[in-house]
């Protein structure tokens, strides 16, 4: 006979079962959180090793190009940049910076009723820098490098010691300056004192503007776009700039810029123009967006890119060139004149002859600037001081007066996505945007830098590409499968045990 089992005790045992179930159940979900929150903390760690391992190579690219233009013997190496800014101001805008050469030819002439004097074929030019402000070729510069002065490009041409005899001649002749001083002028020079070629170069401006004519006039202006520096020819007597694929022809559209009293302006701060300028380019570039001086303040941190041309110059041996970048604070915004005066904003950024016309770019990278005076202590004006900056509204005016309009888009927005899923870790998307700027412009030399680079970080550990990826988050979800199977066949078995005593006490 079966003994009865009060209906009390088997509640009570269900209760118990009930509960090891829900205890169980805990246990494994517990489990199952534990493990989604390993795999996305491995995630997490991951994309910030991805991020981390970019901005190191991004580093390292840049110095690698900055110690090649840079060699030791100058006198000046920029120190280390702020890692904040390696991206979104130095190497988003680096390609949109250029070199410009202005080269003036002419046959000159002086005439006066004592004697005339012709030099055929003497030219004479400008170096400075200049920034892509759109894409379809608007080039922002500073006044002083457009403009060449005809006066003043003629005696900077006079280095034969036939051509120096025959202009200190004609000055002598007319009464300009004493036969004492035109032999001391020859002397010093001859010996490369300081300060003598500024004393000779000074003496033009003895000679009026009416006895001075120039003829047969061409104006050039070369951009360079990529690392490979511009080259001069001589042409029927003449230097001629080298045009090609990296080397490209620009047009002045407009300036405001007076030449003639720019030097006194400089000493006495009453400024008559500002001094910036507009060319034209054609073609498709990347570009600098313009910001507002509105958006920096005393203390903000500006950075200066430009061409410095005691480093590296025009026609030089190096096989490659490009810009310098210097950091610095601003010290304050003044006025440069009494009345009406323009902005012009001093900083503590090192620059040097060459870098004007140069972007002065803010820590959001927008253009919000033009470097254009320097203070130089040294005596042959190969060294950096601290850089004075143009207020980028003195171009926007220049584009209302012309009624230019900038156009947007391009290769910048690709050069700027790749780079931002470059410092992502997504290296797939990097890999193929620089792909795409590199066949539409392939002047951007930094582009096979961080072809290399991505490519080689495919399918690395610190790889977030949506491909890699995505690959990973089915290995991690096969994880979460499995280990909630496992979970599930553990409780199953205990559950299958626990009711099998059940059963056999009951029995």
């Amino acid at each position: 006979m079966v003994t009865p089992i009060p209906h009390g005790h088997i509640t009570h045992k269900l209760k118990r079962s009930l509960l090891a179930v829900v205890g169980l159940g805990l246990v494994a979900a517990g489990l199952l959180a534990l493990t989604v929150s390993l795999i996305n903390y491995n995630i997490e760690q991951t994309a910030a090793r991805s991020k981390q391992l970019a901005l190191d190579n991004v580093t390292i690219l840049l110095e690698a190009q900055q110690k090649f233009s840079l060699p030791e013997d100058t006198s000046y190496v920029p120190s280390a940049l702020d890692p904040a800014t390696l991206v979104t101001v130095v190497a988003k805008n680096q390609p949109s910076v250029v070199r410009i050469v202005a080269m003036y030819c002419a046959d000159i002439a002086l005439q006066s009723a004592k004697s005339n004097v012709a030099f055929d074929d003497r030219c004479g030019g400008k170096v400075g820098s200049g920034s892509f402000i759109s894409s379809d070729g608007y080039i922002a510069t500073s006044g002083h490098v457009a403009t060449v002065n005809p006066k003043k490009a003629f005696v900077e041409s006079l280095t034969g010691v036939e051509d120096i005899d025959a202009y200190l001649g004609f000055l002598v002749t007319n009464r300009y300056i004493s036969s004492a001083k035109s032999k001391v002028l020859k002397s010093d020079m001859a010996a490369e004192k300081a300060g003598a070629q500024e004393a000779f170069d000074a003496t033009i401006d003895l000679i009026p503007d009416s006895q001075f004519s120039a003829s047969a006039a061409t104006m050039q202006y070369a951009v360079q776009l990529s690392n490979i520096p511009i080259q001069i020819d001589e042409v029927d007597n003449r230097l001629d700039l080298r045009f090609g694929k990296t080397v490209i022809e620009a047009t002045l559209i407009d300036q405001d810029f007076d030449e003639a009293t720019s030097d006194a302006a400089l000493a006495s701060g009453q400024f008559t123009s500002s001094d910036v300028a507009l060319l034209k380019a054609e073609g498709s570039f990347p570009f600098i967006r313009l910001g507002s001086i509105e958006t920096v303040k005393p203390g903000d941190q500006l950075t200066a890119i430009g061409f410095p041309s005691a480093i590296n110059g025009v026609d030089s041996e190096l096989t490659q060139q490009i810009p310098s970048i210097t950091q610095g604070k601003v010290k304050g915004i003044t006025k440069d004149a009494n009345v009406g005066g323009r902005n012009i904003i001093a900083t503590t950024v090192p620059i040097g002859q060459g870098n004007s016309g140069g972007p002065a770019i803010n820590d959001s990278g927008e253009q919000i600037g033009l470097n254009t005076y320097s203070v130089l202590e040294c005596p042959d004006l190969k060294c950096y001081g601290d850089g004075q900056v143009r207020d980028i509204a003195d171009i926007k005016a220049l584009l209302d007066k012309n009624g230019i309009r900038l156009q947007a888009g391009g290769v910048s927005d690709d050069w700027s996505a790749g780079l931002d899923a470059y410092v992502k870790g997504d290296y797939n998307e990097a890999l193929r945007l620089f792909t795409k700027v590199q066949a539409a412009y392939p002047s951007n030399y930094l582009v096979p830098s961080f072809l290399s680079v991505a490519r080689a970080q495919v399918g690395s550990a610190t790889d977030a590409s949506s491909s890699y990826q995505a690959r990973t988050t089915l290995v991690n979800a096969l994880i979460v499968l499995a280990a909630v199977g496992f979970i599930a066949v553990v409780v199953i078995g205990i559950l299958i045990i626990h009711f099998t005593r059940q059963h056999r006490r009951q029995s």
